[in-house]
């Protein structure tokens, strides 16, 4: 399942020009807080002056939402181009936003002094089921999905874990991308906690979304572990001993 981000401009008037990405991502719900807008606008602030500045000062950012919406002027007596504007910013902006992500919830192996763990995984028709912890307290079962850039736990799951999952059009939403291609509606919450074995990441953004029984597969699983978590690690699977391992490949990757 990949996250899927969009990019447009709408000219609002003379010199004015209004361009979007992460459509239909907001993140004004009840478990954003204000350090989550900051450090999103900061991160997307330094990205549209960085393109911006790419054309020589034909461009000034008035503004910069957390939604991603970024208002331009365009500076009178310069030749602007827009639309390398816009394809620098769509480029640039979900890598630089993951980076900050990464670094207000580093990685982290919670045994004393140690920086490798290991668990044990169940491998059924070729897909491996990962044994998870959701905050502190919730075991899950977790499709483990190199493929997927976001993890993803069932609703019903979010719910026993003590996540407030929003109904109807509440909350944050974004769109995704199911593996067979079809594109869906998630909705976004935050988990204090998740666990893999002593691998832990603190306060990570997860989709949520009823994932069924996949490909009539003789097993149902609570999600998969999205390379959100998994690529903050180095990743070693070993389906004949039936483990997975985690390592710290260094310090707040």
């Amino acid at each position: 399942m990949n996250i899927a981000s969009r990019a447009r401009w709408t000219r609002l008037g003379i010199g004015l020009v209004l361009i979007g990405i992460f459509e239909g991502c907001s993140t004004t719900n009840s478990t954003t807080t204000t350090s989550d807008q900051d450090r999103r606008r900061t991160a997307l602030w330094a990205v549209a002056t960085e393109c911006a500045q790419q054309q020589k000062a034909s461009l000034r950012i008035d503004r910069v939402d957390d939604d991603g919406q970024v208002q331009v002027t365009v500076l009178p007596g310069a030749r602007p181009d827009v639309p390398a504007f816009t394809a620098c910013y769509k480029q640039k902006a979900p890598a630089t936003l993951a980076a900050a992500e990464r670094a207000a919830t580093p990685a982290q192996i919670v045994e004393s002094g140690g920086r490798i763990t290991a668990v044990p995984i169940q491998t059924i028709n070729n897909r491996f089921l990962v044994p998870a912890m959701l905050n502190g307290t919730q075991r899950a079962t977790l499709l483990l999905d190199t493929g997927a850039n976001i993890t993803v736990v069932t609703p019903q799951i979010a719910r026993r874990a003590g996540l407030e999952v929003p109904s109807g059009d509440g909350g944050s939403k974004s769109k995704a991308r199911m593996a067979s291609g079809q594109e869906v509606e998630v909705s976004l919450v935050r988990v204090k906690s998740i666990m893999v074995g002593s691998a832990r990441i603190d306060n990570l953004q997860v989709a949520v979304y009823e994932i069924g029984v996949l490909d009539n597969a003789p097993f149902a699983v609570d999600g998969f572990l999205g390379a959100d978590f998994l690529a903050r690690f180095t990743m070693t699977v070993d389906p004949r001993a039936g483990t997975l391992t985690l390592q710290l490949a260094g310090p707040g990757k």
